[in-house]
């Protein structure tokens, strides 16, 4: 075996304390030295790579393009040694499985289900964290579990897909009760609510349902497929939204579908995880679960 051409770890460690907060002072602070202390070893990486890492701003600091990706694998390695340091000095202890997903299948999917594999599994604790599509292919540098509404390839990786899917149109009671919505063609004279990462998604409905329309529809755009969600619970609209984030709000009655049918097909919900984590095994026991609730559609 090669032998291990590796930086200072203390540099390394003042880097991802550093990235993390944006500040050098915060690093500082964490890691009990000062911040001239944290300048220097940030120097000392810097030149070691033979290149820059941060911008300084007034306000902080600001990690160069270059520089996320390994920030994310550098902070990824030292959650693994500590990790493995803890299950070391502590044989059969908590384990922290941490978990990524994107804002609304956190509250709308996982949330409210995750007790389950809390007590399924006491000695588990899952560590979530949410993030946008753009940034949540990035994010299983540094999780144990990835959990998005597309397939993921990424090599040393298993991606599973744990749930089928598809949308149907939604409105609040009092907005269906106001309005007269009794064929699909009636949506258009209303508010269609939607989604930046699905702008197709409406036309694609429409098609489905015989009617041709523009490629892009009018109505209000949310960043967040929850927000698209509360929106049309305030009668603000009509939204299209996957069914695995419907469940709880149309029990309570607080999102009625319009029609059964056209279902627009969605791309499912898939969860990856890396085979040489010390954690794969977990993560594999969580991402089994996650596909019992799928197919449960509890």
């Amino acid at each position: 075996m090669a032998t291990r051409v590796l930086p200072p770890l203390k540099a390394l460690r003042a880097f991802e304390a550093a990235a993390r907060h944006a500040n050098f002072t915060a690093a500082a602070d964490e890691l009990s030295i000062t911040h001239s202390a944290v300048s220097q070893q940030i120097r000392l990486l810097e030149d070691y790579l033979g290149q820059p890492l941060f911008t300084r701003e007034a306000r902080g600091v600001v990690l160069l393009p270059h520089a996320r990706e390994y920030f994310l694998e550098v902070q990824a390695s030292l959650d693994r040694i500590a990790a493995a340091t803890g299950a070391v000095k502590s044989p059969g202890g908590r384990r922290t499985l941490r978990v990524c997903t994107s804002p609304s299948l956190a509250m709308k999917w996982l949330i409210p289900r995750l007790s389950g594999f809390q007590a399924l599994v006491p000695e588990a604790e899952v560590q979530l964290s949410t993030m946008g599509r753009q940034f949540i292919e990035r994010a299983d540098a540094s999780n144990d579990v990835v959990i998005q509404r597309m397939p993921m390839q990424r090599p040393e990786h298993t991606c599973v897909r744990v749930l089928d899917d598809y949308l149907l149109p939604v409105a609040s009671p009092r907005f269906i009760q106001n309005n007269r919505l009794h064929t699909a063609a009636d949506c258009l004279g209303h508010p269609l609510l939607q989604v930046s990462g699905g702008m197709d998604a409406w036309p694609r409905w429409f098609g489905l349902a015989g009617l041709q329309v523009p490629a892009q529809l009018p109505g209000p755009v949310f960043d967040h497929q929850f927000l698209c969600m509360q929106a049309a619970m305030n009668d603000l609209g009509i939204a299209l939204v996957p069914w695995c984030l419907l469940q709880e709000d149309v029990h309570a009655d607080r999102l009625r579908p319009l029609f059964a049918h056209p279902r627009l097909q969605g791309p499912g919900v898939y969860a990856q995880y890396r085979t040489d984590n010390p954690l794969a095994g977990l993560a594999r026991q969580f991402i089994d679960w996650l596909g019992l609730q799928g197919h449960a559609g509890v």
